[in-house]
């Protein structure tokens, strides 16, 4: 048997678009994987099929030192870091692998064996989806590729959480519920909050429930969108496993590039997003229920999280945006009987 470790810690769509990588490292003859990912996101993993054992990361010194000296006794003959900072640079190197694998990057040469470049240029010039760059890096070790399209898995406390959640909400049908992100991690990829208030109120008027993805930090989001659009639903804070489990009900996501988006995808719900600064050939999720609007600004695709003449979101006018959306959505209904999978394996 070889015994195998992957480390990504956070964040989580990363940890989403981690899970094809995972598979193709299961999928190596005789090998048991474990898997060591930051605690809100271990359910997620925890789950899925040859997934043997996540171990719970804390971001304190003396959480990392624990782990290691944990993870060095394991005697594993294979590690993979999916992140490569200095934290999980050492935690590969401290695990003692014969055979340790991570991306080529300053500083973190020394924790590997085997270095694969974090970013490359396809033949026919696009940039490459972040979960391709994770299956290099498992191909480096012997993987054997089973697709690029992610999955995640959802438990029964999360499925119970998430029927809590949605009565709390005042939802009763919510595979005619769209979810929107009107929040997102870079504030240069975030649309105006006026921008989807526009969208959700045009959504209600075609006949949909609307339920804003709020995450922790973003609650004053939901405030100022409740107060912009008559009848909207926010989310009430929840954990992660508690976010997918809903998402799985839902009609479809729609919004920021995010990671309750990939958490969409990774449980077959058609989404739609609109992308500035990040560039969809990275981001986007395969397949056709999965649809996309770029600015048409020359500087876009830029990855930049500040910048001093914010335009490209802007421009991305809300009505139009309406129109894309509510197109997609007639072109990409989930089946009936479809109200989201405890996982898709």
């Amino acid at each position: 048997m070889t015994r195998i470790l992957a480390i990504r810690p956070r964040a989580l769509g990363d940890v989403v678009l981690v899970t094809p990588a995972l598979r193709a490292l299961a999928r190596i003859p005789g090998a048991s994987l474990d898997v060591a990912t930051e605690r809100p996101y271990a359910p997620l993993l925890e789950g899925l099929p040859r997934v043997a054992r996540v171990w719970r990361m804390g971001r304190a010194a003396r959480d990392t030192a624990r782990l290691a000296v944990e993870l060095r006794r394991q005697r594993y003959d294979v590690a993979v870091d999916f992140f490569g900072n200095p934290r999980t640079a050492l935690l590969t190197a401290a695990t003692g692998a014969p055979l340790r694998a991570g991306y080529r990057l300053r500083g973190r040469l020394g924790a590997y064996h085997r270095r694969v470049p974090r970013s490359v240029v396809p033949e026919r010039g696009e940039r490459e989806y972040a979960a391709a760059v994770h299956l290099r890096l498992a191909r480096a070790v012997g993987g054997i590729d089973d697709g690029l399209d992610a999955r995640i898995a959802i438990g029964a406390d999360a499925r119970a959480a998430a029927e809590r959640t949605l009565a709390a909400c005042g939802i009763e049908a919510p595979d005619q519920v769209v979810g929107l992100v009107a929040a997102g991690t870079w504030a240069t990829k975030t649309w105006p909050l006026s921008h989807s208030a526009v969208l959700a109120r045009r959504l209600i008027e075609a006949g949909f429930g609307v339920l804003a993805l709020i995450g922790p930090g973003e609650r004053h989001v939901g405030r100022a969108l409740a107060a912009l659009v008559p009848g909207l639903h926010v989310l009430p804070p929840c954990d992660v496993p508690a976010l997918a489990a809903v998402i799985a009900r839902l009609h479809a996501v729609v919004g920021t590039d995010s990671g309750p988006r990939h958490l969409a995808a990774a449980l077959g719900v058609p989404t739609f997003a609109w992308f500035g600064p990040t560039h969809p050939d990275t981001w986007n999720p395969p397949g056709s229920s999965h649809g996309w609007w770029w600015t048409e600004l020359p500087c876009r695709g830029c990855d930049r999280t500040a910048c001093p003449h914010w335009s490209c979101m802007p421009s991305l006018a809300p009505e139009r945006a309406a129109a894309l959306v509510l197109d997609h959505l007639a072109r990409h209904v989930r089946p009936a009987a479809d109200l989201g999978p405890a996982a898709r394996a």
